[in-house]
């Protein structure tokens, strides 16, 4: 009897210590995922033939080949006939969530292994995260996603590509520290063909249903950053607006001494468009403390955000359920130990 309530004592111990490294497993795995994601994407595209002539004996990913030039050239030229007719139309396709969850475009059908536009870089958020085609359930668990029926990043005028992420997910945080960014801030796009620089210029809280907000401006290149509001609550939107800017490209060492020197601990005025009149609103910007729930609560998207949680968590709250049961049954064993015992007194 004794030795049974040692296996368990000891089951209990090490299922705990498992659960309690969950979140770690979690967040390293998905890091992990999403860095050799954008690791393949720019060995395949422009940076991948940049670093091959400047560094000799490169490491490449495995099932990693350079796309074919012709290949990139026909696909940014199938782009550019989309976002004019974007333009023209005036969006018109832009009408509810559901258009947003498919671009109608396979990039892998041009070389692209993972189906991957390009990579977002945000300083401010210290945020590397590969933007796949659609903001689909499927996609917005790996990383960032451009929404369909909105600009291809192709560094042209008359153009918004507007891109969504969770406010943290499966351990990354994504946007989870949105609130942090502030006017004047880098965002950086890196595509298959150059790499983009926008500097922030506008901040926004919007209804998620208000396609109003996320429109091309005539004469203007724009970049807008996308994501629920408040967090884990997300009955709302928050907008980063970003605009081209033609500066040189640096060094991420260079950008991140950029945000440090530039912080500002100041509440971050934010445009409310959520009622009937605009009004401003101080928004804190300090690090908001992670939730076990974050990203399971989007409006609009259904049960799927809750089971691809449930994917993630799900073994860590079965073993859980076997402490219970373990603790359970070892103190049941005690007790009925202990109860032969003073019978036998």
């Amino acid at each position: 009897m004794r030795k049974a309530v040692q296996i368990l004592a000891a089951a209990a111990l090490l299922v705990g210590a498992a659960v309690f490294a969950a979140p770690y497993v979690n967040r390293w795995q998905a890091a992990s995922d999403s860095a050799d994601a954008t690791e393949i994407f720019e060995a395949e595209t422009i940076l991948g033939r940049e670093e091959e002539s400047s560094v000799e004996n490169k490491p490449q990913p495995d099932d990693a080949g350079q796309v074919p030039a012709e290949n990139l050239a026909e696909l940014k030229e199938r782009l550019h006939t989309y976002n004019r007719e974007l333009y023209e139309s005036g969006q018109i396709n832009l009408k509810d969530p559901f258009s947003y969850e498919t671009t109608g475009f396979d990039l892998t059908e041009y070389g692209l292994s993972q189906n991957i536009i390009g990579v977002l870089w945000i300083p401010r958020l210290n945020q590397r995260l590969p933007i796949y085609l659609g903001a689909n359930a499927e996609n917005m668990a790996k990383g960032a996603a451009l929404l369909g029926q909105t600009s291809m990043p192709l560094g042209e005028t008359d153009s918004n590509t507007v891109i969504a992420a969770h406010r943290g997910f499966r351990g990354i945080p994504m946007f989870r520290d949105i609130q942090s960014i502030q006017i004047g801030d880098k965002i950086q796009l890196t595509t298959p063909w150059e790499t983009l620089i926008y500097r922030v210029c506008d901040l926004k809280i919007i209804n998620p249903d208000d396609s109003g907000e996320i429109l091309i401006q005539e004469g203007r290149e724009l970049v807008t950053l996308l994501t629920c509001h408040p967090y884990t609550q997300n009955y709302q939107r928050y907008l980063v607006c970003a605009e081209r800017s033609d500066e040189e490209i640096r060094s991420a060492e260079e950008d991140l001494e950029e945000v440090n020197e530039t912080w500002d601990s100041a509440p971050r005025e934010v445009k409310d468009e959520t009622g009937e009149e605009t009004v401003t609103v101080q928004v804190e910007p300090a690090s908001i403390r992670p939730s076990f729930s974050e990203g399971t609560q989007e409006q609009g998207a259904g049960d799927s955000n809750l089971r691809i949680w449930m994917e993630s968590y799900g073994m860590w709250l079965l073993l859980a359920a076997v402490i219970v049961l373990a603790a359970a049954a070892g103190a049941w064993l005690r007790r009925k130990k202990s109860a032969g015992d003073d019978k036998s007194e």
